[in-house]
């Protein structure tokens, strides 16, 4: 009788219909408006947006100016050129796209099997390997059908080739059939009315006063051609609405690489996490777990941005860019 009645208590989430989607939505959700509320408390929107707008390289070379003129210095992570965000943030969805071929390739040539749990003396060891059919004989099931992340794989890999057009187009660039244009965000920024200023710091000025400012002038039209004012030479964009590309590219990894731990939380974190177990080799596990981490670098560098970069409106826009990346290439 006590072991019939011996059941566990829901936890909490379950109690509130919370999947570990939701939870997982709601934790970035609370950390962006956190993190936002906190800048604007303590530093007025406008430095935090003309922050982000500066070429990372300049900030060298204020730095070397810093006799003539001193500074106040930035904390680690408000700097551009913190070795987290040259190396993880810029190429996030490289290292995303790194780990999710990583995992395929160990879910395909690794395969895992359900956790064996106490079921009824008419289910045999073997029960998961072999199957019977309509004339009653017993052949071996193949490893690749009786795997059960096959239908996860297969699932992750449509959501990744969805997410991955979502990023380019929103951040790279945009073709619909002609030729490349400008990516999305880009389009976003000069609609709004963003103008290109030359640095007055920069080595090699973009528009010396003989030319008349033209270099400067030609700066404002794309043209369909490439891209401009990269910042090669300092220059950085000015006004307009500059979506946050840190917040959208931390909230669509993290999704992402949830999406793809998402069936294995039980099997990593048992005292957490409510659900079918599933046996997996060590190295798919090691995977599992190196996503993990990488989810909680891009939670750490999403709270970054939102302490010291760009104006609230900037992350909120990125931050929704991101969950509707996440909802599109679920579809």
């Amino acid at each position: 009788m006590s072991t019939a009645t011996r059941t566990r208590t829901p936890s909490a989430g379950a109690n509130l219909g919370l999947s570990p989607r939701r939870r997982f939505v709601a934790l970035l959700l609370v950390t962006a408006l956190l993190g936002t509320t906190y800048s604007i408390v303590t530093v007025a929107p406008a430095t935090t947006a003309f922050r982000s707008r500066l070429p990372a390289h300049t900030l060298t070379q204020l730095t070397s100016k810093e006799r003539a003129f001193p500074v106040p210095s930035l904390p680690y992570f408000a700097d551009k050129r913190n070795a987290i965000n040259q190396v993880f943030v810029k190429r996030s969805w490289a290292w995303v796209t790194g780990l999710f071929l990583a995992f395929a390739g160990a879910v395909v040539l690794l395969p895992a099997t359900p956790s064996r749990t106490p079921e009824p003396s008419s289910s045999s060891p073997a029960s998961n390997t072999r199957t019977t059919d309509r004339n009653g004989s017993t052949t071996a099931a193949k490893p690749f059908a009786a795997n059960p992340l096959m239908p996860h794989l297969l699932s992750l890999t449509r959501r990744y080739l969805l997410a991955s057009l979502y990023w380019f187009y929103l951040t790279q660039a945009t073709w619909f059939g002609l030729r490349l244009g400008p990516s999305i965000t880009h389009r976003i920024l000069r609609s709004s009315g963003a103008v290109c200023v030359p640095s007055a710091i920069a080595h090699d000025p973009l528009a010396p006063p003989a030319s008349g400012g033209a270099n400067i002038k030609s700066m404002h039209h794309d043209g369909g051609g490439g891209l401009v004012c990269t910042g090669a030479k300092g220059e950085y964009w000015r006004g307009g609405h500059d979506v946050s590309g840190h917040a959208f590219m931390m909230v669509h990894c993290s999704l992402f690489l949830f999406e793809l731990v998402l069936p294995l939380l039980p099997t990593l974190f048992p005292a957490l996490f409510v659900g079918p177990k599933i046996r997996v080799h060590p190295a798919v596990r090691a995977i599992a777990y190196a996503a993990v981490g990488m989810i909680a670098l891009s939670w750490w560098m999403l709270l970054m941005t939102n302490l010291f970069f760009h104006s609230p409106t900037e992350k909120l826009s990125g931050f929704g860019f991101g969950l509707m990346g996440w909802f599109l290439s679920g579809l």
